[in-house]
């Protein structure tokens, strides 16, 4: 499936919508890998590895762009922009569905069941309460078609919901808070650092986290490339997992190091950011932490599911 010229150029534009991220491990003198990110916490790895010297041992440059969603982000790859990019392993896993040339490389972020690093939000004032009173209600997601939207669906539907009444809207991350606070949205899906800005601000409360529809651990984000791209280029698709692996266990190691860099690519608030859930890294790719989505995913779109093996590159 080839994007249109017109799907394309959404696809860039959607870059555009965001404040500019700066551009990192630029030397002259180093291959430079064109990386397609959401400014979440959970994309933040390249900005790690910069700041550790991680892409000068790998011997690779990125450079980074901030883009809405992770389905614009995946069209921009396949429409040949970046070579690189982030996205919820939904989105990749609706993508293979659909016959889309795409495989992971690298992992990013993982959920654990009993760390609260965001969930379900209503508003800080609303009367929902259980998954049956989201039934009929708008929801906002950051991008239809992602973790923010199945997980929620699997949710509702086993606590006795119907997420099929639902309706489901994109809003960006930064202003799901405000939605849900102006009556825009009944409810919404945030992870941090945006969960603990809507919450200390008193727009938001947490009604679940899911925990209960989910396994213990699974990875919710991963770096992607298409097919033809990895294979074309094993060395430095082996690079780039290898800063970005070693720029996660920094991370998870050093929570507090990690503030001032999200403070500064991220436009956060520091004492917001200070107070929030980090970020889970991983640096194994796990065909029983990817299977769950894909299954989700399987479910909700009536297709047959398939093997976590299938979308892993193996260079």
């Amino acid at each position: 499936m080839q994007l249109t010229r017109l799907r394309a150029a959404q696809a860039i534009a959607g870059a555009l919508v965001l404040p500019s991220l700066a551009q990192v491990g630029r030397a002259a003198d180093l291959p430079t890998l064109k990386v397609a990110i959401q400014p979440i916490e959970p994309s933040c790895q390249p900005y790690y590895a910069e700041a550790n010297g991680f892409l000068d041992k790998a011997g690779i440059s990125v450079d980074v762009t901030g883009i809405s969603t992770s389905p614009v982000i995946l069209q921009a790859l396949l429409s040949g922009t970046y070579d690189i990019g982030s996205a919820t392993v939904t989105t990749l896993a609706l993508a293979h569905i659909k016959g889309l040339p795409i495989v992971i490389i690298a992992p990013q972020a993982v959920v654990e069941r009993g760390v609260v690093q965001g969930g379900i939000v209503v508003g800080a004032s609303s009367t929902i309460k259980e998954a049956k009173d989201l039934n009929g209600k708008t929801f906002a997601v950051s991008g239809l078609g992602t973790i923010a939207e199945f997980v929620p669906r699997a949710w509702v539907d086993k606590n006795g919901g119907d997420s099929s009444t639902m309706k489901f809207t994109e809003v960006p991350f930064p202003t799901i808070g405000d939605a849900i606070a102006a009556g825009r949205a009944d409810a919404g899906w945030l992870n941090e650092p945006f969960f603990t800005i809507a919450t200390k601000k008193g727009q938001v409360k947490l009604l679940n986290t899911t925990d209960d529809a989910m396994p213990p651990v699974y990875l919710a984000t991963a770096w992607f490339a298409t097919a033809a791209w990895a294979k074309a280029h094993p060395d430095l698709v082996a690079r780039f997992a290898r800063a970005m692996n070693q720029a996660g266990v920094w991370a998870n190691a050093n929570p507090d190091k990690v503030v001032p860099i999200l403070v500064d690519k991220l436009k956060a608030d520091p004492a917001m950011l200070a107070i929030g859930h980090r970020t889970t890294f991983t640096d194994k790719l796990v065909n029983g932490q990817i299977q769950p989505l894909i299954d989700i995913v399987a479910r909700y779109q009536k297709v047959p599911t398939f093997s976590a093996s299938d979308l892993i590159f193996r260079g």
